[in-house]
């Protein structure tokens, strides 16, 4: 029965591959639904896609990527997109829509972006930028960036419940924007996730405490900057190089930096309490 269906699966890839130029692997399951237009083109990396799922690729869009797709789950790539170096995972009934003209690390090819979308939705409207991120969407969360929108290398979202990014954005390097606690304040519920999680990790099972944050248009945000559950960022504002903004509401056209450094003690070899 594998090998039956895995002749099957050869000859649908065939097929695929005289409709357009492709050197990627497609692997779905038969109640899945693949359609990539004529005029994409697929120059690499690798495609699965489990039960009742669903891929659409529209014109002009250039896949080179590795797209894990699990059970119930749609993706659609918008025109002319660029998805190369590039780790997508959608799993349990999640929705992806990479609007038109998304580039995925076009100016390093050494940099890799990882998207891992659980149980929860991604919108990327037209044009936005993402150059060697990371973002973890789960337990239902909801995340749009807005058109235009660039996020630099080693940057990190992770959103459990909202998170909102406005258009013509700059998110510069190493930025982290969470909404969410990540793991429990109580040490007890720690201990027991690192106990039914070792030796892979704690990994959450039960949504942390999580809240909102919203992002406006034209927000640059600096290099090392990091954002917390609960900040509102108004249109315009400024977050300064490694800036720590934590539940706190950003007027427009605000300018936010990390507190002066201060003397607070004299050393003299010896403990400072």
């Amino acid at each position: 029965m594998i090998l039956r269906f895995a002749q099957r699966l050869k000859r649908k890839c065939v097929k695929w591959a005289k409709s357009f130029p492709t050197e990627t692997l497609v692997q779905a399951q038969a109640d899945s639904t693949v359609s990539i237009d004529k005029q994409a083109r697929c120059c690499g990396g690798e495609i699965t896609i489990g039960h009742r799922s669903s891929i659409v690729v529209e014109p002009g869009a250039v896949l080179n990527a590795q797209i894990d797709i699990g059970d119930d789950c749609q993706v659609v790539v918008g025109r002319d997109s660029v998805l190369q170096n590039l780790n997508l995972t959608v799993t349990a009934k999640s929705q992806v829509k990479i609007g038109a003209g998304v580039i995925f690390g076009r100016q390093n090819p050494h940099c890799e972006n990882e998207l891992k979308i659980d149980s929860s939705t991604l919108i990327l409207a037209d044009k936005v930028r993402l150059m060697g991120c990371h973002i973890t969407v789960r337990f239902g969360g909801v995340m749009t960036i807005g058109r235009y929108t660039g996020i630099g290398f080693g940057t990190e979202i992770r959103c459990e419940e909202k998170i909102d990014i406005g258009e013509y954005g700059m998110i510069s390097y190493d930025v982290c924007i969470y909404d969410t606690n990540v793991h429990s304040t109580d040490w007890r519920k720690r201990r027991e996730r690192i106990d039914a999680g070792y030796p892979l990790g704690a990994w959450e099972v039960e949504t942390p405490t999580t809240k909102p944050i919203w992002i406006g248009t034209d927000v640059w945000i600096g290099k090392g900057a990091t954002i917390t559950k609960g900040c509102v960022i108004e249109d315009r504002s400024i977050i300064g190089l490694r800036a720590v903004v934590g539940g706190l509401a950003v007027e427009k056209d605000a300018v936010v930096v990390s507190p002066k450094p201060r003397v607070i003690g004299r050393a003299g070899g010896n403990e400072i309490s």
